[in-house]
């Protein structure tokens, strides 16, 4: 399995649009790694997690051709992660997909009635997929099971997915899980070879909200991660999904602290190959 990072931000970018606080200043001086688009990923070139509104870009950037891309998770409504807006341009006015192109797009109820509420021109090329948490689905080779996230959305997943050998939990935009998705994971007894935890807000030791994660906290899921077994000196932890409101929130800066506590740091453009 192949996990490439298409872009590790939260919902306003890093640096983040019309800025001017000292981190955005520097992330824009320094460039490389410490540039972020909208989160977004692609599992072995196939499989498409979240849709932003730096899609297109994210398309131009990385050689990837949405035309051979027909699945989709959703992971909540939130624009950064779902920006319907974009499907307009399937219409032919805009685009000439072929007449038979389907996108599977896969997500909660509330993600069914933004894509319903498009034109029916978009529709016929959209086929949209209800998941229920704990319900395990088949896409293509994987089997995929949507988790309960702690978020600020309504419905909010996380994604487990395997492929029969290697198993992924793609942890995206969520606080500390839910005790009923820790209940699931341990009752099921899955092993992760590869965790992919929300740090929105870098290298705080806590938060006074509940919705995303912190340093502090991605220590506390890891440490519960290992207490449950789900995952073994081989699993790797990548954080990935910064605010520049976050402590340390260059990437410069937030990977010497990461690494200290057994992270991997995700960039734009990053792979992890499993």
């Amino acid at each position: 399995m192949k996990l490439k990072y298409l872009g590790t931000a939260a919902a306003e970018g890093f640096p983040a649009v019309f800025c001017a606080c000292e981190t955005c200043k520097k992330a824009r001086q320094a460039g490389g790694r410490n540039l972020r688009s909208r989160s977004q990923a692609i599992l072995d070139d196939a499989l498409l997690l979240d849709f932003p509104c730096d899609t297109y870009a994210h398309c131009l950037q990385y050689g990837i051709d949405l035309n051979a891309v027909r699945h989709l998770l959703i992971t909540h409504i939130h624009k950064d992660h779902l920006y319907p807006t974009e499907f307009l341009y399937l219409q032919s006015a805009y685009s000439h997909p072929g007449d038979d192109y389907r996108l599977r797009v896969y997500g909660s109820v509330d993600v069914g009635e933004l894509l319903g509420a498009l034109p029916p021109a978009v529709g016929k090329h959209l086929d949209f997929v209800q998941v229920e948490p704990f319900a395990p689905f088949a896409v293509e080779r994987y089997t995929v099971t949507a988790l309960p996230a702690r978020h600020s959305s309504p419905h909010p997943y996380i994604y487990q997915i395997s492929d029969g050998q290697k198993t992924i939990l793609y942890g995206h935009d969520t606080d500390l899980f839910p005790e009923q998705t820790w209940a699931y994971l341990t009752e099921t007894g899955v092993r992760f070879d590869l965790v992919s935890l929300d740090c929105t807000e870098g290298a705080y030791e806590d938060l006074n909200y509940h919705g995303h994660m912190c340093l502090g906290r991605n220590v506390a899921c890891r440490d519960r991660l290992r207490a449950e077994n789900l995952i073994d000196a081989d699993t790797r932890i990548v954080l990935n999904h910064f605010s520049h409101n976050g402590k340390s929130a260059l990437y410069d800066d937030f990977r010497p602290q990461a690494e200290k506590n057994g992270f991997e740091v995700a960039y734009d453009g990053m792979e992890v190959v499993l």
